[in-house]
């Protein structure tokens, strides 16, 4: 088992708290008598993505963790609630996902879990954010003038919060017209929206947040 995080204190506080658990290894870069050796794509092997709110690339982490090691079962530990991040994270090839406040035994029996279901992905997030991830009725449509707007200034390295500034929106309605283009385009990442917007036509090479708009009609 290994813990994946930037911040060394949390790692060394969890592996401490995982080593007590019966039967569980921690790997922490350490020599270690009684763990056995890592194996390349080991089947029992789990991963803990430790990661905040903060991270719009969820699926990056956990992309380069597979890459490293295919076969192991990735639990994502997050703080973040947004229904973007949980979409990310739900299609990335992740195992599970919870709060950062899960309790220790709740976690152990997650772990538990996703080894011995193959095909089940266990995830814990507020009931209002997992609504917003239910597949629209209709087929999508072309992107609104609105759309094709912040995606503008996504393609000039703009985050949600500077765009909402920008066109004088809230941050939360920024993140709710993502959501609909990134269905439009059938991507979950604003690497991927950008890519198959300027693919459609539908950015030009230099377009950016160069002017102000205006307040909403």
């Amino acid at each position: 088992m290994e813990i994946v995080t930037e911040t060394p204190l949390l790692q060394h506080g969890l592996t401490e708290l995982l080593r007590k658990v019966p039967n569980f290894f921690v790997y922490d870069g350490r020599p270690s008598v009684t763990a056995p050796p890592l194996l390349a794509g080991e089947a029992s092997h789990t991963t803990i993505l430790i990661t905040d709110a903060s991270n719009d690339f969820p699926d990056t982490l956990v992309s380069s963790i597979l890459d490293e090691r295919p076969g192991s079962k990735i639990v994502v530990l997050t703080d973040s609630a947004d229904h973007l991040f949980l979409w990310k994270v739900l299609t990335s090839g992740v195992h599970a996902c919870l709060a950062k406040g899960v309790q220790l035994d709740e976690l152990v029996c997650v772990i538990h879990a996703v080894h011995r279901k193959e095909d089940r992905f266990i995830l814990s997030a507020p009931i209002g954010e997992l609504r917003k991830l239910r597949p629209a009725t209709a087929a999508p449509g072309p992107l609104t003038n609105r759309e094709i707007e912040i995606m503008r200034l996504v393609a000039a390295g703009m985050s949600n919060r500077r765009i909402s500034e920008q066109l004088f929106i809230t941050e939360t309605t920024v993140k709710r017209h993502l959501t609909n283009v990134y269905a439009k385009l059938d991507v979950t990442s604003r690497v991927q929206a950008i890519r198959k917007a300027f693919g459609r036509g539908l950015l030009e090479l230099g377009t950016g947040g160069n002017r102000r708009a205006g307040p909403p009609e």
